[in-house]
């Protein structure tokens, strides 16, 4: 009996979601992969986060940080997710991959799209998420990608 009582509690802890990512919450501590396969934690220390689920978002985020090297990114705790669990993965490896490995920033991928699941979003936009202290202070949400290179100011 005990061993179903166990078998239960830990299926119903792992069913559980994540807190949302929202104002006054800390992020979430992720381990995300990059375009170029390297392993990357996303911790408290961290000031803007730039999030796009969709193509439409992914645009806009690439024209608004076209001209930025990582440097620029690590220097300004600026980091880059996208959600790509939505993307056939034919489509991921030859088409989106390859054009994301020429970009000389990372960008942290979610594959499965249960890690970021949480996260802000409206469709067809990119979520800039601020953070103060560790917790969320900020969240908007960006159609324009010049005007999201003007809230990035990198």
């Amino acid at each position: 009996m005990k061993p179903y009582l166990v078998a239960a509690a830990l299926a119903a802890a792992t069913a559980l979601p994540a807190a949302a990512l929202e104002m006054g919450q800390p992020l979430p501590y992720l381990t995300l992969e990059d375009q170029h396969g390297g392993s990357h934690a996303l911790t408290g220390e961290l000031d803007t986060l730039i999030f796009t689920r969709d193509k439409a978002g992914s645009d806009v985020a690439t024209a608004a940080l076209d001209g930025v090297e990582q440097a620029q990114m690590e220097a300004s705790r600026t980091v880059y997710v996208a959600d790509i669990s939505i993307m056939p993965s034919i489509i991921t490896s030859m088409f989106a991959l390859p054009k994301m490995r020429k970009q000389p920033w990372l960008t942290l991928m979610d594959n499965k799209g249960d890690a970021t699941a949480t996260f802000p979003h409206q469709a067809n936009e990119v979520t800039l998420v601020r953070f103060d202290g560790g917790q969320v202070s900020e969240i908007r949400f960006f159609t324009d990608s010049d005007e999201l290179k003007d809230a990035l100011a990198l």
